[in-house]
């Protein structure tokens, strides 16, 4: 617990110290967000954001690397790497993802490249995850290779979720924080520290960052910063550990949905709604959740306030899990899509009103 907090604070910490300096150099770079027709801002805004989270988290990190290399996961889990191992994969993807962030920022990469480059980098985090004994089975033990087809998909799912999140001031970093804050309490209970460390590191430097990204955002962390975010938070969601010793092991899945379910759900929605417009799949546009609350009254705060809240919500519902009998965790899970599906109605009824 207290090298969780300690990880926390040294992320939060570096993340608000360095961000002024990266903002800076994003602007003498003319590294910028310009406004356009789809972007709310009015003015060239710094985009290097991802970079100081990025560099925050790897920090923290390596201080516990330092100090507590002997932080070891759960015995219960499928996958016992030790901080020292974790620490490498974690830094070393998440620098992948962020190049490839910032090349996007740069130069407008074309979506089958990123997606290309999104699946290199969760194929080299499976293999290190082979390399050092580790079995990422996702209770598939009778079809091993599904497994493999699994992860590799929820990896690039999840990274690619967070980026499409990235559209409102504040809301990937908070949302991205809500859940590293969830995942570190989970797998605390159930006795994984290394893990519960990298989710503390993961959520000081998102909130650190919120000091700077909340509306009126002063600089944004780019697709550097949503692709480093949403890759470690997939990454975390496959090593946690949700189900203590004698519990059922086959509902440790659905907490990591639940802990995720705002960024899932967006990407759901935004994509249910360019299919039921005949628009492209992959072109962009101002129809997130964020976009849609907005424009049926809310303000950019009260907008991203709401997905804050429903957030926390599931998240709560998530450290539920490992407690209830089967029937019962399939009653929390039909609640939180009840409370999905009035979400969605309830923003398409107020765009029809507007």
């Amino acid at each position: 617990m207290l090298e969780s907090a300690v990880a926390f604070l040294i992320a939060a910490a570096v993340t608000i110290a360095a961000t002024p300096a990266v903002r800076m150099l994003a602007t003498r770079l003319d590294f910028v967000d310009h406004p356009g027709d789809r972007k709310r801002h009015h003015c060239a805004t710094p985009l290097m954001g991802g970079l100081g989270i990025y560099l925050a988290f790897s920090l923290a990190v390596l201080a516990g690397v330092l100090f507590w290399p002997g932080l070891a996961q759960g015995h219960h889990s499928d996958t016992p790497l030790q901080l020292v191992p974790l620490s490498v994969m974690m830094i070393g993807g998440g620098l992948v993802m962020v190049i490839v962030g910032l090349l996007d920022d740069r130069f407008e990469l074309r979506p089958r490249t990123k997606l290309v480059l999104h699946t290199a980098a969760a194929l080299l985090a499976g293999l290190y995850f082979v390399w050092r004994g580790a079995q990422v089975t996702l209770f598939l033990n009778a079809v091993p290779w599904l497994a493999g087809v699994v992860t590799l998909l929820w990896l690039v799912g999840i990274t690619n979720s967070l980026n499409l999140l990235d559209h409102a001031d504040g809301l990937a970093a908070g949302a991205g924080g809500i859940a590293s804050l969830f995942f570190m309490i989970i797998n605390l209970l159930n006795g994984n520290e290394a893990v519960a460390f990298i989710c503390a590191a993961l959520a000081g430097a998102s909130f650190g960052f919120l000091v700077f990204n909340f509306s009126p955002a002063s600089v944004f962390m780019g697709d550097a910063g949503s692709n480093f975010i949403g890759f470690t938070l997939g990454v975390i969601a496959v090593l946690g550990v949700y189900t203590p010793q004698g519990s059922i092991r086959e509902l440790a899945v659905l907490s990591p949905i639940l802990i995720l379910a705002v960024p899932i759900l967006d990407t759901i929605l935004v994509a249910e709604y360019r299919l039921r417009r005949g628009a492209p799949l992959f072109a962009g546009d101002r129809n997130h959740l964020a976009h849609r609350l907005m424009r049926i009254g809310f303000s950019a705060r009260e907008a991203v306030g709401v997905l804050y809240s429903l957030g926390i919500l599931l998240g709560l519902l998530a450290l539920l899990l490992p407690t209830l009998h089967s029937y019962q965790a399939v009653l929390v899970m039909a609640n939180a899509l009840g409370v999905s599906i009035i979400v969605a109605l309830f923003i398409r009824n107020g765009e029809r009103k507007s």
